[in-house]
């Protein structure tokens, strides 16, 4: 009901359009032809055009249906009446026949433009739905991004407890049994040797095999739970670890650092420093790695840990791109760090760990 009543409306708006312009034209065309002696068809042919431009082909019909008999009664002789002649009569024609055509395209005009505002709104309003779409949809995101990370970040909580525990577990019980195993193979090895056995030089061996074990043992202790990581820092963990790896996998690590003092939290540090690990251990265990370097500097505002291998790189070892490096990725992300991964066509591979000193940085990660 509303929308016929609004329709009435409108059709009324324009067809009061087209009288008003119509007794208008007249208005001017009365008042400007004795003086400036124009064709009397100008204001009628502006009058169709403003009608149809405003109004339709119908409001534009109807000005045109007003205008002959006004140019037949009032501006054609003999004036003030019907009768014209031949040639007006031609003039009249044509007038009809080119006015009709300009409301016709002056109709066609106004519907295109109706036509495409209807688009135009239509499509404003699905923009406006789509952007609420979005917006709920980017919300979600980000609520599902929170959680994710939140949860990776208890998972690494999780297992650097759990690697702790090991450690502390392996320290204090493997450890501790080789020692005391250690001590009795001296004795033994000192009991036998006096007494002249034959079994002297064996149980010599067995008691230095224990001790390599021992030491390999509390390497593998210290690597699980990194106690120089804690009292002395980053730089000190680093370079224990560089040593260890020395002498368990028998290759060259050496490590290279331009500042002897890094301020770093301890979870920072922690986080830094099993990146550095699971490098070292995955270039050497699946880039068949002989040397790794180590270094670790602070350039501007930034802290930049990188990891440079001789192995045979990423593109030939499929297995690189497993765990580890999703640990890798996982623990960067936390500390809000830059982590990228280089492999050069020779073989050498670079990790790198760039984290903001004293602004945030925008994690990324990205792989060449």
């Amino acid at each position: 009901m509303k929308k016929s009543t609004f329709d009435l409306s409108r059709s009324e708006y324009r067809y009061s359009l087209a009288l008003l312009v119509s007794a208008l034209a007249f208005v001017f065309t009365r008042w400007t032809m004795p003086i400036f002696q124009h064709n009397a068809f100008d204001f009628y042919l502006a009058a169709v055009v403003i009608s149809g431009c405003y109004g339709g082909f119908g409001p534009a019909l109807l000005t045109v249906i007003l205008a002959v008999p006004t140019f037949g009664y009032f501006f054609m002789p003999p004036f003030n009446t019907f009768s014209v002649s031949a040639t007006d009569l031609l003039r009249l024609a044509i007038f009809t026949v080119v006015a009709t055509l300009t409301s016709s395209l002056s109709g066609s005009l106004k519907e295109t433009k109706s036509t495409l505002q209807e688009a135009r709104d239509e499509l404003e309003m699905r923009v406006v739905q789509r952007t609420q779409e979005l917006t709920r949809v980017n919300t979600a995101l980000e609520a599902e991004i929170a959680q994710r990370l939140t949860a990776e970040k208890e998972i690494l909580q999780i297992s650097h407890r759990e690697q702790r525990h090991l450690g502390e577990d392996l320290h204090d019980g493997l450890c501790q049994t080789l020692v005391g195993l250690r001590y009795l193979t001296q004795d033994l090895h000192e009991t036998v040797k006096a007494e002249g056995s034959p079994w002297a030089e064996e149980v010599g061996n067995i008691h230095l095999r224990l001790g390599e074990a021992l030491h390999q043992a509390d390497l593998v202790a210290r690597g699980l739970y990194p106690v120089e990581l804690e009292t002395n820092g980053l730089l000190a963990a680093l370079r224990e670890m560089a040593e260890k790896i020395s002498v368990i996998y028998r290759v060259r690590c050496r490590l290279r650092c331009s500042e002897e003092v890094f301020s770093l939290d301890l979870p920072v540090a922690n986080h830094l420093y099993r990146i550095a690990q699971e490098a070292v251990v995955n270039a050497i265990k699946r880039g068949k790695s002989k040397r790794v370097s180590i270094h670790l500097r602070r350039h501007r505002d930034r802290f930049i840990l990188s990891i440079t291998d001789d192995g045979i790189g990423l593109q030939r070892s499929g297995q690189r791109n497993g765990m580890g490096l999703k640990m890798m990725m996982y623990r960067s992300r936390i500390i809000n760090a830059d982590f990228r991964i280089r492999s050069r066509t020779k073989g050498v591979t670079r990790v790198t760990c760039q984290l903001a000193a004293e602004k945030e940085l925008d994690h990324g990660i990205q792989i060449q």
